[in-house]
């Protein structure tokens, strides 16, 4: 899968633009601030259906404009294409899509995850000094791209959470139900929670196995000293619940009871798939030492890198097309070394949309893409041009 085309309508700081991508390499050059990440972000909304830089709709509309519309052409392997249309009314406050030309009633059942990407900017460094909420968010997207029944479950999740937390804040602050009713009700969200949250869980664990794969590899290619990464799931319930053996649902189930009286008093469910983590750790020889707490701004660099490459990988291996690989702004990110090593490499991650404020970056593009294989634009100002190529 490509993304063939781009109309970006009162997006951002664009009025009108429309650009026709190359199907192996894009090259976006433009001083900061001119509109280079909005392309990407345009990108984003039409196949997570939401900015990758957590944005709201509101802040993408294009200042004095009350609407805007993405519209992106996408094409498959064997040439046949898809028009997906994302637009939103500030007045209103309203998001429509469109596949098609026809509306689309679930942005998650219809399209999230039928065009996989790839994002990697500055902002994705959140996953590794981050909280917990931004790396289950990570991989949660990331699994729920590859495994729509995963995608359900996290759905069932938050719906079930959703109830359980309106009880449990009724009768902390309004006393709303009978202690016998409170509690029946509790028990019967706790019952259901639990299967899910086993689920959740088991599914996580199970993809955890399979990443581990892509991510060591990826690692060992980015470094050169002995080194190792590693990443452990971690339950809020549990610890270390890879060891886990047992009913799964069961030992939820016995951990929700355990905390149903705090839980009460609070107001607020306290356990759970939603409250776990990923935990990043390195390892130098015998000193191992968890990323978040000691790691130096090049080891998150490297860690970071690493999953992302990894995440293609994981994509690839389990969709029927090779994912769309977005780069904003990293080469300014990292060393000159790993820099070499990425950029040696970028012809193996099939079509690649790479934004940069130095030009001369892609002189280095130039020696392992032919001519042909490279589009360039330049931003200015909310204007993207393309750039002619030379004789």
């Amino acid at each position: 899968m490509i993304i063939d085309k781009i109309v970006l309508r009162n997006f951002r700081n664009y009025e009108v633009q429309e650009l026709d991508f190359n199907s192996k390499f894009n090259f976006i050059c433009g001083n900061n601030g001119q509109g280079k990440t909005n392309i990407l972000e345009g990108v984003s909304f039409l196949t997570y259906g939401k900015s990758f830089l957590g944005s709201t709709e509101s802040d993408c509309v294009k200042l004095g404009s009350s609407r805007f519309a993405v519209e992106g052409v996408f094409k498959n392997d064997i040439g046949n294409t898809e028009l997906i249309t994302v637009s939103y009314d500030l007045l209103q406050r309203q998001k429509s899509v469109l596949r098609n030309k026809e509306k689309v009633s679930s942005f998650s059942a219809e399209i999230f995850g039928r065009f996989p990407v790839v994002f990697l900017s500055p902002a994705s460094l959140a996953v590794t000094y981050g909280t917990p909420s931004e790396r289950r968010k990570y991989f949660d997207i990331m699994l729920s791209q590859a495994s729509p029944v995963y995608l359900d479950c996290l759905k069932e999740l938050a719906r079930l959470l959703k109830q359980k937390n309106s009880l449990l804040r009724s009768h902390a602050h309004h006393g709303k139900y009978s202690a016998q009713d409170f509690l029946g009700m509790l028990s019967s969200f706790n019952e259901k929670l639990a299967v899910v949250s086993a689920e959740t869980v088991k599914r996580r664990i199970a993809f955890l196995h399979e990443f581990r794969k892509f991510f060591e590899k990826s690692f060992s290619f980015l470094i050169t000293e002995d080194q190792h990464a590693i990443i452990e799931y971690q339950s809020d319930a549990f610890g270390d619940c890879e060891k886990e053996k047992d009913d799964l649902a069961g030992s939820f189930l016995r951990h929700f009871e355990n905390k149903a009286g705090e839980e009460a008093v609070r107001g607020l469910t306290l356990c759970g798939p939603q409250r776990d983590d990923y935990l990043f750790s390195m390892e130098k020889g015998s000193n191992r030492f968890l990323l978040k707490s000691f790691a130096s701004q090049g080891e998150h660099k490297t860690f970071l890198v690493a999953l992302k490459l990894a995440e293609y990988e994981y994509l690839k291996s389990c969709k029927s097309t090779a994912p769309v690989l977005l780069l904003d702004d990293i080469l300014s990110e990292l060393d000159h070394s790993r820099v070499a090593q990425i950029v040696s490499h970028l012809k193996d991650y099939g079509q690649i949309f790479l934004t940069t404020a130095d030009h001369t970056h892609i002189e280095k593009m130039k020696r392992f893409y032919d001519e042909a294989e490279i589009s360039a634009f330049t931003v200015t100002e909310g204007k993207a041009k393309y750039e002619a190529k030379s004789n």
